[in-house]
């Protein structure tokens, strides 16, 4: 909860600073850290996949190699 409201704080000062109202960078500060969180999470599933995936080959081929 912390985080959206200084992400907020944050993305309306960066946002005023051109001479816009601050509007959407509030909006997108909102935003900005759960899309991180959610890319993150993607990200880490992404390379334990990964990582499942090539030991799981290297299993199959070590006993097709044993035949």
């Amino acid at each position: 909860m912390i985080t959206e409201v200084i992400g907020a704080v944050i993305g309306s000062k960066l946002d005023q600073r051109d001479g816009d109202s601050g509007a959407k960078g509030a909006l997108m500060g909102y935003f900005a850290p759960r899309i991180v969180s959610a890319a993150l999470k993607i990200g880490v599933l992404a390379v334990v996949g990964y990582g499942v995936v090539k030991s799981l080959q290297s299993v199959m081929s070590d006993t097709d190699s044993t035949d």
